[in-house]
């Protein structure tokens, strides 16, 4: 048997992300498989919890109902508990409606939620957020909270605030700079950048939470045993670059392409690179890491000899010409006929909807995905693209831009939104 709980906040930066690794690096410490889950598209929090298993995004926009239930019955196999850390505020959602919110992932998956307070500047005003989260929608069930940015003689003084209305507080996280994790623009700091040690998260989740509390108010679950996906008997090898400038890729995805192909991965910032027969360049940090510009190179040639090639927003820019900061200009790959221009501001952010026009290697009908980007693309006015979407894109809506057999785009999509066209004939075919 395995149980469950979400941990949620009261908005965007409350400090959740700090609060559900506490609970996870203790439970860890206490003999517990953990699993841990995200909900939303954010690639960057779940890097945080590589010391216990990888986090796994949950999103009823991208996956719908259905399917959030199936990822979340696969990965719970074989674990003791899951820690899903949720997003933005508890309640919001896809263009102020419940879907896709931390609510609405609870509320599909039935299990119990721990409301995260910000405690910095307030005192009793925590008990009339909690009760307000708590009531606002009979569909879910907040069970207690736990106050960030306390002192510890506050934090005792409100928790019995807490009983005296027959609350439940799981206790609260001092500021200290021990838990603090460095932020840039799009977000946290990748895990394998910060290098916390999870042990020191252990130590304040022993001293500051009740963790048998949090136990006994998760849900108890018996995760269905998934169907066993056939997998294809023709493989063939997907190369994928992971470091720090490509690390952004939902578990979910590798898991679908390993379906149909054996995964290689290197990492291009060592100077590892193999030669595969189709590749898939996640999102990242193209623009910190100039030096990449040799990896530029074999993807070009590699792209030049037909291999099919799919690269998301990061992989994207990495693929054009150059990327401009400022008053410097970093070349890249030099594949695509696109510059890429980055801004202090942010230029796109939000849930996409867009349309297969063009046929490409990887992708066919309609897909759903997401864009966050502080960088703008220029592309020559020949520029070809496979995808009409209802977000900004490369240009004017239009993403995914082709060149050979090569697919690139602003656009991260989730697969299972999609029908993913990737196969062996296709790449046999290309070989001739």
């Amino acid at each position: 048997m395995s149980s469950a709980f979400a941990v949620a906040g009261t908005h965007s930066g409350v400090g959740k992300t700090i609060v559900a690794l506490c609970i996870a690096a203790t439970l860890k410490k206490s003999g517990y498989e953990v699993q841990p889950f995200k909900v939303g598209p954010d690639f960057i929090d779940p890097t945080n919890y590589e010391f216990c298993n990888p986090a796994i995004n949950l999103d009823t926009f991208l996956m719908g109902e259905e399917g959030v239930r199936k990822s979340f019955g696969k990965w719970m196999q074989e674990k003791d508990i899951a820690v899903i850390e949720g997003a933005m505020g508890l309640f919001d959602g896809y263009k102020l409606s419940n879907t896709a919110s931390s609510a609405h992932v609870a509320q599909v998956l039935n299990v119990p939620i721990i409301l995260v307070i910000d405690a910095h500047a307030v005192s009793r005003s925590t008990l009339a957020m909690f009760e307000g989260y708590k009531n606002f929608d009979s569909h879910i069930n907040v069970v207690g909270a736990i106050l960030n940015n306390c002192s510890e003689g506050m934090g005792k003084a409100i928790k019995r605030l807490f009983e005296d209305s027959d609350y439940k507080m799981f206790g609260f996280l001092p500021r200290d700079d021990a838990l603090k994790i460095e932020s840039r623009h799009l977000g946290l700091h990748l895990g394998i950048e910060s290098r916390k040690d999870w042990k020191k998260w252990a130590e304040f989740g022993e001293r500051y939470l009740d963790i048998d509390a949090i136990l006994d108010a998760s849900v108890i679950l018996n995760p269905q045993k998934p169907k066993e996906e056939q997998v294809s008997k023709d493989r063939f090898t997907v190369g994928i670059p992971f470091d720090n400038a490509f690390a952004f890729y939902y578990k979910d995805n590798l898991e679908e392409l390993r379906t149909v192909s054996d995964l290689v991965f290197f990492s291009p910032l060592q100077g590892e690179w193999q030669e595969c027969e189709a590749y898939y360049l996640g999102g990242g940090y193209p623009e910190l890491y100039p030096q990449i510009a040799k990896f530029g190179k074999f993807m070009r040639r590699e792209a030049e000899s037909g291999k099919p090639i799919y690269a998301e927003c990061g992989g994207m820019m990495f693929l054009a010409r150059k990327i401009v900061d400022g008053y410097r200009s970093f070349p890249m790959a030099n594949l695509l006929d696109i510059d890429i221009i980055f801004t202090k501001k942010l230029q796109a952010i939000g849930y996409v909807m867009g349309d297969v026009v063009k046929p490409n290697p990887f992708f066919d009908g309609r897909f759903k995905g997401h864009e966050f980007h502080y960088s703008y693309a220029l592309p020559d006015n020949d520029v070809e693209f496979a995808f009409k979407t209802d977000r900004k894109g490369i240009k004017d809506g239009m993403d995914g831009a082709l060149v050979y057999n090569t697919l690139a785009a602003y656009t991260h999509i989730h697969f299972s939104s999609s029908k993913l066209v990737l196969d062996p004939s296709l790449l046999k075919e290309e070989k001739h």
